[in-house]
């Protein structure tokens, strides 16, 4: 049953009142002073919650990474596999001359006439640089299309660009005699010293 005191007459109550009262009391003050001083250090425990929740998080995906390395290492090891056999597929600067003689050699194959070949400047793009050669060939359609495969297959690495195909502009053309004009590109991996040259020419 719910009483009111009047706390100027406390003094009058029984004593079970008077310690219910202060008990009470004692309770609320204790309560506002648990408020005022653990305030701060509540509020920073759920920072530091938050904060483990993230880091065990961040170990998670450390591990999952870490179960991958092997599958990475594995990985990066066919990459740099596959990259040094396409190095050994550029050509040398001794080999450069060779590689054009291919070029004609497989225009004679195809019994197709080599027009011209014409070197460019080289293009340099990081530690490759590539070498253009501006090509004329004049043949059918056959045998340029024949032609196109047996480049892809020297033995080093050469694409055709910038290719444009018309009739011949001699009396020939009217026997169905095609000229291919084009770029035939080869590459050649830049020495270490070469590489920085051409990347402090390209920054300034």
């Amino acid at each position: 049953m719910a009483t009111n005191i009047d706390l100027n007459t406390l003094y009058k109550q029984g004593k079970a009142t008077q310690f219910g009262v202060a008990a009470l009391i004692i309770l609320v003050t204790l309560g506002i002073g648990y408020v005022a001083l653990f305030k701060d250090q509540w509020s920073e425990i759920e920072t530091l919650q938050g904060q483990e929740e993230q880091l065990k998080q961040d170990y998670a995906n450390k591990a999952a990474q870490a179960a991958n390395l092997p599958v990475l290492e594995e990985e990066l090891k066919q990459i740099r596999t596959a990259f040094n056999v396409l190095l050994k597929q550029l050509p040398t600067d001794a080999e450069i001359p060779n590689l054009i003689q291919e070029l004609h050699q497989a225009g004679a194959k195809n019994s197709m006439r080599m027009n011209s070949v014409k070197p460019l400047p080289p293009i340099n793009d990081d530690s490759v640089q590539q070498l253009p050669h501006e090509i004329s060939i004049s043949g059918s359609y056959e045998q340029i299309a024949q032609f196109t495969r047996d480049v892809g297959r020297l033995s080093r690495i050469v694409t055709l660009d910038k290719i444009s195909l018309v009739p011949s502009n001699e009396k020939e053309g009217n026997n169905g005699v095609l000229t291919l004009s084009a770029n035939a590109n080869t590459y050649k991996a830049l020495e270490i010293n070469e590489a920085a040259a051409s990347s402090a020419s390209a920054a300034e």
